[in-house]
């Protein structure tokens, strides 16, 4: 289970990671969602990320299709990213 959330600029527990009721996204369904892939190797007990930077261009463009504009870069995106994943262990 999911245990921290990046919200509001900062990585939290999972439990203090809220939106209104109002926003936006829950009232008319505009938003931008990705997977990512990542690949543990038990051998060199390493995370590995799959194009995360190419990942978060694409994600950027879309937000942009639907005029949100995201106060991160793409290679910010990804090394919240890397920080989250490293949190949650």
């Amino acid at each position: 289970m999911t245990k921290y959330a990046f919200f509001n600029g900062a990585i939290v527990p999972i439990d203090q990671a809220k939106v209104s009721v109002m926003t936006h996204t829950l009232n008319y369904g505009t938003g931008c969602f990705g997977g990512l892939r990542a690949y543990w190797n038990p051998e060199q007990e390493q995370l590995y990320a799959f194009r995360f930077v190419d990942h978060f261009r694409r994600f950027l463009n879309s937000a942009k299709l639907l005029l949100a504009e995201l106060p991160y870069t793409a290679e910010e995106l990804a090394a919240i990213t890397l920080d989250l994943l490293r949190t949650e262990g």
